[in-house]
């Protein structure tokens, strides 16, 4: 518990089920159906099953590509990018790929036949912060804060929770912060989590069941995510009678036009344009293709 007692508890406002995708026999991914207005700064968030590679190198540009791989999956990602990165993201990992103009990368298993397990999410950028400098960042599991309480196990992967922060903080190229708590709850465990007033914030259930409320007493499973209102500053989560794996979203929403495109991300429909124009000149570096 975090004081509770003494702040208001977000509602829910939606149970949104994620919305499948086959690539193969084995390999999948399944999206979050939701209006990016939402969850902002978030874009969306794909949870994948992928152990054979299927997309080559690609540009980003106006957003950041991030990937969390979960620390259940047999195995991990090879990293390539046109920033010079080639790094292992292993299970459990944070790869955050922050395209401001403009840059490529490739994501593909490290052992082929090893199932990767993990998300792709994607994180707006601000007006001012959509021609800047690409980066990339990248944290090991073993580097995020683990935050034990009564029934929960709490992995920091970015932002921060309970007075303790992501390594990710420290880095002041990092411009969309938010937060990301890959969450553990026993069997009737509870977790408050703090959420500063008027953010967004979201849950995404790998396994388990989450519990509505006292009153509602019904369990929402797996593939399913969790909206909360905006109003209040606490965001509660209830495992039923299933231990309750997931993770949490939240950030300051960016209230600004939003013009997607494939992998750009303008305000307008000129700035994609000038993103297609800037990779077509190959401003965007190269990469080959490794498979």
């Amino acid at each position: 518990m975090c004081g509770s007692e003494l702040h208001s508890i977000k509602g829910i406002k939606a149970v949104l089920q994620t919305q499948p995708h086959q690539f193969d026999a084995h390999s999948s991914v399944r999206s979050l159906g939701v209006n990016p207005a939402d969850i902002s700064p978030f874009i969306g968030a794909d949870t994948f099953v992928m152990p054979q590679p299927f997309f080559g190198p690609h540009p980003h540009a106006g957003m950041s590509a991030v990937t969390l791989m979960l620390p259940e999956a047999d195995g991990g990602f090879v990293n390539r990018d046109s920033l010079g990165d080639s790094s292992i993201i292993h299970p459990g990992d944070l790869h955050w790929t922050q395209a401001g103009r403009g840059m490529m990368h490739e994501e593909i298993p490290n052992e082929p036949g090893k199932a990767a397990r993990g998300m792709q999410i994607f994180v707006n950028l601000a007006q001012a912060h959509k021609q800047s400098d690409p980066a990339a960042f990248h944290v090991a599991q073993a580097d995020m804060p683990v935050v034990s309480g009564e029934g929960s196990s709490v992995r920091v992967v970015a932002g921060s929770f309970a007075g303790v922060h992501s390594p990710i903080n420290q880095d002041p190229r990092w411009l969309t912060r938010v937060t990301l708590l890959d969450i553990s709850l026993q069997s009737g465990a509870q977790l408050d989590i703090p959420v500063v007033a008027g953010d967004n914030a979201f849950f995404i259930i790998h396994s388990g069941e989450f519990i509505k409320n006292t009153d509602d007493v019904s369990a929402i499973s797996s593939h399913n995510a969790i909206l909360f209102e905006v109003t209040g500053d606490i965001a509660r989560l209830q495992a039923g009678s299933q231990v309750l794996r997931g993770v949490f979203f939240s950030g300051t929403p960016i209230l600004e036009p939003m013009f997607p495109k494939g992998p750009f991300m303008g305000n307008t429909a000129q700035d994609v344009a000038q993103y297609a124009a800037r990779f077509q000149r190959g401003e965007m570096g190269y990469l080959s293709k490794s498979f």
